[in-house]
């Protein structure tokens, strides 16, 4: 290209700001009318992830459709012959650890000093009523104590931890105690559900204790925890993974279940929070560094165009139907780093000139500088441009949302070098040359 020519490209910059209002606010407007909102992946709302191996033939088509009614997300892991996939799912409201999150949030609502053992009480059901007492002589070598669960119209009964008196280290142990009762009951069941322990420290109205559970369908037992208050809650609940184990077992022959990683409703906030955090501090020392390494000026110019990038591949998440997971928010933190390596280009040449061309108004030096580094721009674009939609094509479902949001962000992260970050520039000395003329 040659150097005495130069583009306007400042002149069409009002055309880029109604292009970006525009896509902003339909992705908006048509993701929460068509799509529902922004939809949050298993990481950051909770879910189980199961490792499983099949026997070969199996595809990831194949798992999706014998477990649709989950809407899972299925990805191949390691090498093509061990056929092992990642099937993850979004927390049922039912599961054991929505329903225990759920629980301990009311409890500690109404009471903040309340102490939740970890030592979590065991349910199960008997055929026959006389077993109990088999069952109540093997407890106290495990420093356990036995109630019956009431008004479940079963013989349903609780096991839970006992303190001793001396303070000595308990010997309760839920997987012992289990194994005990199995060993000397032939007819004993063990439903899924969640048992907390809650001590209060003093004497606590049961009444309050049940209002406070107001809703959840969860019954309340009062227990003899040495001299402290305390009551027992318990909520049936369902145990997805069993679920999903049962399912592909009816649909595959062979299946092994290498392993189930739970993700609770806690923990999908404590990510959630994280990744919001992540992407603040990355824009924070970012914009320092380029305040340090070029000017002020240049740092704001960039860090609007990476708002603008990253804002509106968010919005893109939302009318697109991906689902913000991990890897989409790498994808954010990719083209925000993309983003910035395009754009100091431009500010760095915009610098060089400034020294030179001291007779030229400074639109005009940022014009000459567009066009001068617009051929490495396009080049260096559409090569990636091309990898990213290879992966797009080829990349299968693991990987398919980290590219589309990629080639998004990337195509929006080209024109917003130009017409964002720039004209943010000229604003911005327009507006210190105001004040230093005051």
């Amino acid at each position: 290209m040659k150097e005495d020519r130069i583009i306007p490209f400042l002149n069409y910059r009002y055309f880029a700001y109604a292009l970006s209002i525009g896509m902003f606010v339909v992705f908006i407007v048509a993701g929460i009318i068509f799509k529902g909102g922004l939809r949050m992946g298993v990481d950051f709302v909770g879910g189980q992830k199961i490792i499983a191996r099949f026997e070969k033939g199996v595809d990831e088509a194949q798992i999706r459709k014998a477990l649709d009614a989950y809407n899972p997300l299925v990805q191949q892991i390691g090498e093509p012959d061990i056929n092992e996939y990642i099937v993850s799912t979004k927390l049922d409201e039912k599961s054991a650890e929505f329903s225990k999150e759920t629980i301990e949030k009311a409890i500690r609502a109404k009471y903040p000093n309340v102490s939740l053992v970890d030592d979590e009480p065991l349910v199960f059901t008997l055929q026959n009523p006389g077993d109990e007492t088999k069952i109540t002589a093997r407890l106290e070598k495990w420093d356990a104590a036995m109630r019956r669960i009431p008004a479940t119209g079963v013989n349903e009964y609780m096991i839970y931890k006992k303190e001793s008196a001396d303070k000595k280290k308990s010997a309760y142990n839920v997987d012992g105690i289990r194994s005990a009762i199995k060993s000397i009951i032939d007819e004993v069941y063990f439903p899924d559900g969640v048992s907390i322990l809650a001590l209060f420290g003093g004497q606590i109205d049961e009444a309050g204790v049940r209002e406070a559970l107001k809703g959840l369908d969860a019954a309340v037992i009062r227990t003899d925890y040495a001299t402290q208050a305390g009551y027992v809650v318990y909520k049936p609940a369902v145990d997805e993974s069993e679920k999903i184990k049962s399912v592909l077992n009816r649909y595959f022959k062979k299946v092994e279940i290498m392993g189930v990683e739970n993700v609770g409703p806690a923990v999908g906030a404590f990510l959630r929070k994280s990744a919001f955090k992540l992407i603040t501090v990355a824009i924070i020392l970012m914009t320092i560094y380029l305040a340090f390494r070029f000017e002020f000026r240049y740092s704001v110019g960039a860090m609007v165009a990476v708002l603008h990038d990253v804002v509106l591949s968010i919005a893109f998440c939302s009318i697109a139907g991906v689902e913000v997971n991990i890897p989409v928010v790498a994808a954010l933190l990719t083209i925000f780093g993309y983003s910035v390596n395009d754009t100091i280009v431009i500010f760095d040449r915009i610098r060089e000139s400034t020294q030179i061309q001291t007779k030229m108004s400074f639109v005009d030096i940022v014009n000459k500088s567009i066009t001068l580094t617009m051929s490495r721009t396009i080049l260096t674009s559409f090569l990636t441009l091309i990898t990213v939609f290879a992966l797009y094509l080829l990349g299968g479902e693991g990987i398919t949302d980290f590219a589309l949001v990629m080639l998004f962000g990337m195509m929006v992260g080209i024109y917003s070098t130009v017409y964002i970050a720039s004209p943010v520039v000229i604003s911005w000395e327009k507006l210190m040359a105001r004040l230093r003329s005051r």
